[in-house]
């Protein structure tokens, strides 16, 4: 399998097969989510595939639907569910745009619906330049007070900082749509991106402030490097070394 460019990749590689969208049989519940009652068909097929430009709007709203109750969304964006909604929506596509740039945005489309998103960054780019910071200041005060502002900028500072030294391929946003979760897709797009990670012996790394989610993550082989709370909200920090 050949490596990812360090630069541009889409445009220097002539080949990379993790480019070809990957279909297959969606396995029921039972088989990736003991917990979860089986409720997609196991006939139906699913495509994960890299999403380009002019499906990142589509993406944020789904986000913005996955991960509304996050606990530091909450703290951020405040109590109101369908404010808080529309703000993250707003605040999740030029994140996205920021980091296709920077990596790779992917979809699990169910018989033609997008119902998952991730992210991905390679190893030296987790960090968004000074130019990506500002594109995605007008997003965040838009229909925003000043104190959610800096709630953000406290946010993704805290995270920032907390960032592995260590070479390693950043794993985040991921989200099901919210009527889709519960029916094994997240860990459809877990086991895509382990895969990758596995075939080319690389670390990886997350963020999570949702305890369900750690559980969720350990059975793909992350481990909790640290916890800190941010905003007030506990928030895990986990890593995945290659199989």
């Amino acid at each position: 399998m050949s490596k990812r460019c360090a630069k541009d990749w889409d445009r220097n590689c002539f080949y990379d097969p993790r480019n070809e969208p990957r279909s297959s049989p969606l396995r029921t519940a039972a088989t990736i989510l003991p917990d979860a009652a089986p409720s997609t068909d196991s006939s139906s097929h699913f495509v994960i595939r890299k999403l380009n430009s002019t499906e990142l709007s589509t993406a944020a709203e789904l986000l913005a639907r996955g991960m509304l109750d996050n606990p530091i969304h909450i703290r951020v964006f405040g109590l109101d569910p369908e404010r808080r909604r529309r703000a993250l929506a707003r605040f999740f596509e030029p994140v996205l745009r920021g980091l296709s740039g920077r990596g790779s945005i992917y979809g699990l489309f169910l018989d033609e619906t997008l119902v998952g998103v991730y992210a991905e960054v390679p190893p030296g780019r987790c960090k968004p330049s000074l130019r990506e910071k500002l594109t995605v200041l007008p997003a965040v005060c838009f229909g925003n007070s000043f104190k959610t502002t800096i709630r953000v900028l406290q946010w993704v500072g805290d995270w920032s900082r907390r960032d592995r030294t260590e070479p390693h391929w950043h794993l985040g946003p991921v989200a099901v749509d919210t009527k889709f979760q519960g029916k094994g897709i997240g860990g459809e797009m877990l086991s895509d991106f382990c895969s990758r990670m596995d075939a080319e012996k690389a670390v990886a790394y997350l963020e999570t402030d949702k305890i369900v989610n750690v559980r969720f993550y350990e059975r793909f082989g992350f481990n909790v490097l640290a916890e800190g709370k941010v905003l007030g909200a506990p928030n895990w920090f986990m890593s995945r070394r290659p199989l």
